[in-house]
């Protein structure tokens, strides 16, 4: 039986230790700023406005630990591991006892709507873990040794965050020694017969990999609200 959503405390963990690289950029991605404000910056104000987050953590890397400790006294800021699986790891380890729901996301996805934390918590009513997910509206394909083959798009989704999740179920991921690249992979490699489901995902939670992302993000700043 799931746990009982009305006595759950729910905790934010924010991944920030990357370094950015495919921006080229000396100062990691979110750290830059847009409209003045920190690009994770945005992500904190989300959770901490969301009366259902009783806990944000961040979990930066070590040239970052003093600067991501003083600029957000609010959240508990601890330091993250060689990979992105070994930050969100020490997230956990950091999450405060009576945490029973726990959602992971990047700190390159600046803006994320406050209906998405509300769909993301009311799905694990049903589910043990779910994700934000995106139809492409594009046609795909798939490059092979003779060329490349079509794919179905409705078949497809491209997979955002918070990945959300009871905290016992990614606990138990972890302790696996799988490796994957985000916790619904990592969840759905160590345990099959885990029941894990989809939210519908929006297009401003886009993660931010080149300049172009930043036009569009500002874009989406320029509208009258995006945490709606």
């Amino acid at each position: 039986m799931l746990n009982d959503m009305t006595k759950s405390n729910n905790t934010a963990i924010i991944v920030a230790a990357g370094i950015g690289s495919r921006l080229s950029s000396d100062i990691p991605k979110q750290y830059l700023k847009l409209k003045d404000v920190e690009i994770l910056a945005y992500s904190v104000r989300s959770f901490k406005a969301h009366p259902e987050i009783d806990e944000v953590i961040i979990v930066t890397s070590a040239n970052y630990l003093e600067h991501v400790s003083k600029e957000y006294p609010e959240c508990n800021v601890v330091k993250g591991g060689a990979t992105r699986q070994d930050s969100v790891f020490k997230g956990l380890q950091a999450c405060s006892p009576d945490t029973h729901i726990v959602l992971v996301h990047d700190a390159a996805r600046p803006l994320i709507p406050s209906r998405v934390i509300d769909r993301c918590l009311s799905s694990l009513e049903k589910y043990e873990g779910v994700a934000p997910a995106l139809k492409p509206v594009d046609s795909m394909i798939q490059l092979d040794d003779s060329g490349f083959r079509n794919l179905r798009r409705e078949n497809l989704r491209i997979i955002q965050t918070p990945q959300c999740f009871h905290i016992d179920i990614l606990r138990a991921a972890h302790a696996s020694g799988i490796i994957d690249t985000d916790e619904l992979g990592l969840v759905k490699q160590s345990n099959p017969q885990v029941r894990l489901g989809f939210i519908e995902g929006e297009p401003q939670l886009m993660k931010l990999t080149s300049s172009r992302d930043f036009d569009l993000i500002k874009l989406y700043l320029s509208k009258e609200s995006i945490t709606a």
